[in-house]
């Protein structure tokens, strides 16, 4: 964390930042005089003596004229010259008003023109601009107003860092987005404390950027089956005509569930044989309630609009980090004035979605709720996560139907024994059967996501993706050296550095973890006897019981608190490892939270069953444990949607009182659609994503680590789930602000968690049921020197009876990983065939020459000869020249040494 950071620059946005869009005209007089100002200069320049040391090639002259003995010194006044230039050049005016110059027709008059009308403008995104108070402007001028540096003193840092930050406020944000295509509309606000930004593109402007960037776009199948048959034959390529099922001989079985020319996605291309391929928005089987006919939907605009904004330049892009002004913007820096950047909900397909997924009804299953609708609104990475967690929610729907069984089970056993037989529970087999089918529906589970997520890649464009992944506004490279593999500028951090910074917030890490464990001990030991009696003199008196209710819901708050204060602090160190791709940035905090959440979650849990000291039977514990498990996950339950849906309405409600959407009287004023937008709670969709996972991670490892004390913990975890995926599209529809759509492959790290989960919690219940139950001393054999309950099996046997459960439970999982590809043929089929068709019907790559030319026979002779003519016989011995070791020589007499017949020399 020591890093001199001023060392580092983004090398993408360091030339936009320094450039000056407010100079004013000059002459061609002011011009010369600037030229022949720095000629005088170079005149006077004299170069250092000899003998004189490297300090007084700082000095200046005799009659005050700088050295230019240093190339970074020459170099550093060569660029400031070049600015003034540049400023003298520059004849655009100060202030683009796109309004006052040309008024642009409404959104109601520009839908109704043709959705594929090369003029026609959608208005997606919005940007908003905190207006310069007259303190700030105050001290941009008096900064302005500085004289340039003359004296040039020496410098430790680049001399890059020295040249002054030009503001980056709406008029430099305007100026940049229309050089890069687009078109702008501002206004003020109702309350004139901010500027907004509406940032639109044409029809044609969205093309040219999709051609620039390769976007990846859904191809109609039946267009590109019969343009696959015919071929292209002045591209010289032969008619494709793949098959879909085995011959008729064979019976003409269909060897795949995707047709050949199914969930095809090819690069965008603007070339006019090609435009047909495309599917347009109501040629999808989500439509969105869209019926016109358009190459993209407002997801796919919005992803374009901010590649033309945030790209660089070689990709048509105005290379403005918007992110990274943001962050700037919100933290009140002077020159930085941007203060969210809005994607525009689409009225169409928001009422569409709404319909089709809050309303869905409640006996819907989770993976037949329309997920394909969900993706195309908001993106293929919060589709993903949606998906995952239906995937989930069924699976804990049918571990909740056999839970209830387990739970009925029990509560038969408890009718039917007496008061001698209070803790037969812990002896039922039922507890074996429930923890055993909860481990193979974990790993079955797990292992088909695996290959569910794969389809979802395929169906969704998004194989591949993670190789081509942008790196983020965020990441600093080293300037002065480019990435040591591709080249490109800015793009290198050195490991050494960024091993201090992973060390140190490891440090931090296990110090938090620390902190937590003293305060999880504290809960704990006051669940105990001594602690009750010893502080609050509650034993004997009939509320210990009461009191250790008491104790766990004071530990579940502790562990809401500390929860939330770690993801603040692993933020900020995984900001501080300055990670290049969102991806591999996401991995690496999603790490940090798992380990710190694991021991705040589970540690109190795990404590009460495996060492907990408490006098009295067995099934004591177990109830304790029951007890805790329930609290626990009711209250992440509670604080879950507490967090998630309740309290952004109270955010949205003081942001409104703010803003001037309602009144003294708290009635609603009208305001424009993109003040209203501002208004809603924003959302931070890498961090919010990564949070509601986690939060989703830690209620399946109550489950599966703990699932021989409650079975009933499935049931609460489907109605939560089912009741949350309702409630997330409301809140992302009507409360949050709309989210930046990304793409993803696949959900990450997450994948290893979930498995670390489902072996973690084997182990958890073999040593919970073979230490902390009676059912091994009840169905002990009495011929191994058991029979219960008088005879009970011995520490070894026990140890014995875990290890062959651990290992028969790895073959199990062996042989499920085996049975179960991570990827089904038919998926992978279908990825060749995606690629070959790219390759032939985007990219024209022909076909290869099938005609072999063959030289004529000089001669044919077939006679069988009675011996080989071309080479000498020769023995075995001759052929690897065996006779050349015959003679032993020893010494400088050769004679003495040739060994007779008979002879036999021993190693001796």
């Amino acid at each position: 964390m020591a890093d001199n950071d001023d060392s580092l620059e983004d090398a993408s946005s360091e030339e936009d930042e320094d450039y000056d869009y407010t100079h004013t005209p000059a002459s061609p007089a002011d011009i010369d005089n600037i030229i022949a100002e720095f000629d005088q200069e170079m005149r006077k320049t004299l170069a250092p003596s000899i003998s004189g040391s490297p300090k007084q090639w700082w000095k200046k002259t005799e009659d005050g004229s700088p050295t230019y003995t240093s190339p970074s010194r020459l170099a550093q006044r060569l660029h400031e010259v070049a600015d003034e230039l540049e400023g003298a050049l520059v004849s655009k005016p100060k202030t683009v008003a796109t309004t006052d110059i040309k008024p642009f027709p409404s959104l109601a008059e520009e839908a109704l023109k043709d959705a594929e009308d090369p003029c026609r403008i959608y208005w997606d995104m919005t940007f908003v601009f905190r207006t310069i108070s007259d303190e700030d402007r105050k001290k941009l001028s008096e900064e302005a107003a500085e004289p340039p540096r003359k004296d040039f003193t020496p410098r430790k840092t680049h001399w890059r860092h020295h040249r002054k930050k030009k503001p980056f406020n709406h008029e430099v944000f305007v100026k940049k987005a229309q050089l890069a295509g687009l078109v702008t509309s501002s206004y003020l606000s109702t309350q004139e404390d901010e500027i907004y930004v509406r940032v639109g593109a044409t029809h044609e402007r969205l093309r040219n950027q999709a051609d620039n960037i390769d976007f990846q776009m859904p191809l109609h199948e039946a267009r590109l089956r019969t343009l696959a048959r015919r071929g292209l034959p002045e591209q010289h390529i032969a008619p494709m005509d793949i098959p879909e099922r085995t011959p008729p001989a064979d019976g003409a079985h269909a060897f795949s569930r995707f047709r050949a020319f199914e969930y095809i996605h090819g690069k965008f291309d603007t070339k006019e044989e090609l435009e047909p391929l495309y599917l347009r928005t109501h040629e999808h089987a989500y439509h969105g309630g869209v019926s016109e006919r358009s190459l993209f939907n407002s997801m796919r605009r919005l992803k374009l609009i901010w590649s033309c904004l945030n790209d660089d330049r070689s990709k048509g892009g105005a290379n403005i980090p918007i992110e990274k002004h943001v962050a700037k913007g919100k933290h009140g820096a002077t020159r930085e004035t941007l203060l969210a950047a809005l994607a525009m909900h689409d009225r169409t397909e928001r009422k569409y979605l709404f319909d089709v997924w809050v309303r869905a009804p409640w006996a819907t299953p989770p993976q037949r709720m329309p997920l394909e609708a969900y993706k195309e609104y908001f993106g293929e990475k919060q589709g993903l996560l949606m998906a995952f967690k239906a995937h989930i929610t069924q699976g804990y729907g049918l571990m909740a139907v056999f839970g209830i069984v387990v739970m009925l089970w029990w509560a038969a056993i408890h009718a039917k024994s007496g008061e001698r037989e209070k803790y037969e529970i812990t002896a039922s087999g039922s507890i074996v059967i429930y923890a055993a089918v909860v481990a193979l529906w974990s790993i079955c589970n797990t292992e088909i996501w695996k290959r569910t997520e794969r389809t979802y890649a395929l169906e969704w464009g998004m194989v591949g993706y993670e190789e081509k992944e942008q790196r983020r506004p965020q990441f600093k490279g080293l300037h002065d050296m480019h990435d040591p593999v591709s080249g490109r500028p800015g793009a290198f951090y050195p490991p050494y550095k960024r091993r201090r910074r992973t060390l140190c917030g490891v440090w931090v890490t296990c110090l938090c973890i620390a902190v937590n464990l003293l305060f999880l001990l504290l809960c704990v030991w006051m669940k105990t006897e001594e602690g009750t009696e010893l502080y609050f003199g509650l034993k004997g008196l009939g509320f210990d019981q009461k009191f250790y209710m008491i104790a766990t819901v004071l530990n579940s708050f502790g562990i809401l608190l500390f929860k939330e204060g770690y993801e603040r602090i692993a933020v900020r160190l995984t900001d501080a490892e300055n990670w290049m791709t969102d991806t591999v940035y996401a991995d690496k905090l999603i790490a940090k939270l798992t380990a710190f959440n694991f021991i705040n979650s589970y540690f109190s849990l795990f404590y009460v069953i495996f060492f907990m000291k408490m006098p009295g039977h067995k099934q004591d514990k177990f109830e304790k444990l029951q007890k805790s498990l329930i609290i626990l996950l009711a209250s992440v339950i509670v604080s879950t949607n507490m967090t998630g849906f309740a309290l952004p309405y109270l955010k949205l409600y003081k942001k409104m009182a703010r803003e001037g959407g309602i009144d003294a009287h708290g009635e609603e004023q009208k305001v424009s659609v993109p003040e209203n937008s501002y208004m809603m709670v924003e959302c931070d969709e890498q961090l919010d994503n990564i949070k509601a996972t986690t939060q989703e991670a830690t209620q399946y490892g109550y489950i599966t680590l703990f699932s021989a004390a409650f079975p009933g913990a499935p049931l609460m975890a489907f109605v939560n789930n089912m009741f949350q995926m309702r409630t997330d599209g409301y809140k992302y529809l009507c409360t949050y602000r709309r989210i930046q759509p990304y793409g993803v492959e696949d959900i990450g790290t997450y994948q290893s968690i979930f498995e670390l989960m489902n072996y973690t919690g084997v182990m958890s219940s073999f040593l919970s049921i073979i230490y902390r139950t009676r059912v091994i001393p009840k169905y002990w054999p009495e011929r191994w020197g058991g029979g219960w309950p008088e005879h009970s099996p011995t520490k070894h046997q026990l140890d014995c009876v875990f290890m062959v459960c651990c290992g028969f439970f790895a073959c199990v999982v062996l042989v499920i990983r085996l049975l179960i590809d991570d990827v089904p043929f038919d998926v992978e089929l279908q990825i060749k065939r995606n690629d070959f068709l790219n390759s032939k019907i985007i990219d024209h790559v022909a076909d290869e020459a099938d005609a072999v030319v063959l030289a004529d026979a000089t001669h044919c002779d077939i006679a069988v000869h009675q011996r080989d003519s071309m080479e000498d016989y020769l023995t075995f011995d001759e052929l690897f020249n065996n006779d050349d070791e015959d003679e032993v020589t020893d010494g400088d007499d050769a004679d003495t040494d040739v060994l007779g017949p008979g002879e036999v020399v021993h190693p001796a």
